[in-house]
């Protein structure tokens, strides 16, 4: 990385120059953007800085934030507030990951704001640059340009302190952060914003803390936690830190969802397989076809990182020496977050903090499945599931939260907007609904034209165990308008547009929120590749582009939304067909943001009669990418599952 845009933003004189993701001790050469510094310059490794220790102002009123990946500038925008006034303050990342797009800053964030400009790089240098009339908070301009890159956030309702170098990496992206020093109190000054909890980043010679207000949560510093720690002469100091860590998901620090996940995510990569071997005191990933990714000591992976992974079919897990065990916990979490195919033959006792699930999905997928294209993507979503449920900054939020007593984020509750003319086809879509796993739903069951009376709708209602709101519209009100009718009765915080004759797996719904919280879309969907061609018996595979990334073009029985941005958008426009493609198109106007994420939960199911495709059936076939004779869903389907219980409820007439 040669940074030229930042080498040209650097200031000339005196400046207060704060790095962040540039680690020194790594086995590489030292990054050119450091020793380009100008002379003069005061420069401070925020990593390595006590964030209760406010940074002394520059007397030219220059400050200059510079952040490896995107990932350390969300750890940055956390322990922010220890940034002093500045009047010319410039944001700079040297490694942008090529699925992030620019910042949308809107209105200024500072009324005293006189010019900002943004620039960027094909090679992934950015920047956003800002002068104001007077010295003004840097830390506002540094949270101000993270959250306008992240789009809508969910998190835990806890207010968090941090203390000790380092704290950030378990609270990243955390603008409302209240920082104090490493042995308390909490100033006065924040007492309008009192913490929950403090998390404070501790070694052996940490203080005891002094704030009996507040409670404490100590993490051991990661250079209490490596065996180069314990191993040299008077290491056993460590000792107790390091035993209560090993075997404990608690004591890891959580994958920055926000930064690390599936984006960018490759169906058919075009290099080779790769592996996680040693590299003297650290971990590497070294393959054919990408340069090789040395591990940093804090195990944490990077937005940049992963895309650099991208191409790659898998990489094996070698278990040779590293920093440490909860490091070496933490890269195979933010691997398996981001949806990186890993395996190993077995994993060590004391990367139990890793969880049941991730070990088992790490240890059992045979190697050579992943050499076809669907099977290895099955277990790269496998393993992101896992991952986020045990190791988001969510999950690990609200499991602290829980077993403190403090209060946890309630799930997202979804309406289900089922809106048919199909009275037979209501028992099956109910019972796929009703299946769905990781999630609070209640459906919106619009009669479009029905009577609610007839008996097949009456036993399909009343064998229906979750929260159900019948809505009668007649059928010469155009589809659009009895959508809207029905979704005006909903109470849930998402709303998901449903299809009454299409296969959906049990997941469905759950995957769909997991990715509306890691993108911030303000809508979710994926592409149905699957089709069951039914009048030929004849399962196909569709090309459709890559997902887990921001698209113009989603299924419309795949639609999920925040309530509030269907409102804001107007809801459905009142036609009678493409009222989905409409509706994508002026939340696109709008500049809404909508997220394809993966396809595999869905099947289109193109019956013999009762269809709505006017296409023939060989134009499906000359499309298809890949086809199987018979009706072949794919995994996550279960279509067993529902075929059972529908033959069951068909038995018992009901």
């Amino acid at each position: 990385m040669t940074s030229e845009l930042v080498k040209s933003l650097l200031p000339n004189g005196p400046a207060l120059i704060v790095t962040v993701g540039f680690l020194p001790n790594m086995p590489a050469e030292t990054p050119s953007i450091l020793r380009s510094l100008p002379a003069g310059a005061t420069v401070v490794d925020l990593d390595t800085a006590d964030p209760g220790c406010a940074l002394p102002g520059s007397p030219s009123g220059v400050l200059m934030m510079i952040a490896r990946t995107f990932t350390d500038l969300r750890r940055a925008a956390s322990v922010a507030g220890m940034l002093p006034h500045a009047q010319h303050v410039v944001v700079a990342v040297t490694e942008l990951s090529p699925h992030l797009s620019l910042p949308a800053l809107g209105p200024s964030p500072d009324e005293n704001i006189g010019s900002l400009r943004i620039y960027w790089e094909q090679n992934g240098e950015w920047a956003v640059e800002f002068r104001a009339t007077r010295p003004i908070p840097a830390g506002r301009l540094i949270r101000s340009t993270v959250q306008s890159l992240n789009g809508r956030q969910s998190r835990p309702p806890l207010r968090v302190g941090l203390a000790g170098p380092g704290a950030a990496h378990w609270r990243p992206g955390d603008c409302g952060a209240v920082l104090t020093t490493e042995q308390g109190p909490v100033d006065e000054q924040n007492n309008f914003l009192v913490p929950d909890l403090v998390v404070r980043s501790v070694g052996p010679d940490t203080p005891r803390w002094t704030d009996p207000r507040i409670r404490v949560v100590d993490r051991p510093r990661f250079d209490c936690l490596s065996w180069a720690s314990i191993s040299r002469p008077g290491g056993t100091e460590h000792a107790p830190l390091l035993a209560a860590t090993i075997g404990h998901a608690d004591a890891v620090p959580p994958i920055d969802e926000f930064a690390v996940n599936p984006m960018g995510f490759l169906a058919s990569p075009t290099a080779g397989a790769a592996e996680l071997v040693q590299l003297g005191d650290y971990w590497a990933i070294r393959g054919e076809g990408v340069d090789r990714l040395v591990i940093p000591f804090t195990g944490g992976i990077t937005d940049r990182d992963v895309a650099k992974l991208r191409q790659l079919r898998a990489i094996a897990i070698r278990w040779g020496r590293h920093t440490g065990p909860v490091a070496a916990v933490r890269t195979i979490a933010g691997l398996a977050a981001a949806g990186v195919p890993i395996h190993a033959p077995h994993v060590p006792a004391w990367a139990a903090g890793l969880g049941s699930d991730l070990i088992e999905l790490i240890t059992t997928v045979d190697p050579d499945d992943l050499e076809d294209d669907i099977r290895r993507e099955e277990h790269s979503i496998r393993l992101r599931r896992a991952a986020m449920r045990g190791h988001s900054t969510q999950a690990y939020w609200n499991r602290l939260a829980g077993t403190l007593g403090l209060p946890v984020s309630p799930s997202p509750k979804i309406s289900v907007l089922l809106c048919t003319r199909r009275h037979d086809y209501i028992p099956f879509a109910l019972a796929q609904i009703a299946r769905q796993r990781g999630v609070e739903v209640e459906v919106i069951l619009t009669l479009h034209g029905i009577p609610a009376n007839l008996p097949t709708v009456q036993r399909a209602i009343a064998g229906f165990e979750h929260p159900l709101t019948v809505v009668e519209v007649s059928r010469d009100v155009t589809f659009g308008e009895a959508l809207n009718r029905g979704a005006a009765q909903a109470s849930g915080d998402y709303l998901a547009k449903w299809d009454d004759d299409d296969w959906y797996g049990p997941e469905f719904l759950a995957d769909l929120t997991m990715a509306a919280h890691y993108s911030g879309a303000d809508v979710v969907g994926c592409l149905m590749q699957q089709v069951y061609l039914e009048e030929i018996n004849l399962t196909i595979q569709r090309p459709g582009g890559e997902s887990e990334r921001f698209s113009r073009h989603i299924s419309g029985a795949t639609l999920l939304m925040n309530r509030d941005t269907f409102r804001a958008v107007g809801g459905f426009h009142p036609i009678p067909r493409h009222v989905d493609t409409s509706f994508l198109r002026v939340l696109e106007a709008h500049g809404g943001r909508i997220y394809r994420t993966h396809g595999m939960n869905c099947m289109v199911h193109r019956r013999s009669a009762g269809h709505t495709w006017n296409q023939p059936v060989t134009s499906f076939i000359r499309a298809a990418s890949r086809q199987w004779r018979g009706f072949k869903p794919g995994v996550f389907i279960e279509a067993d599952e529902i075929r059972n219980a529908m033959s069951k409820r068909e038995a018992l007439g009901k």
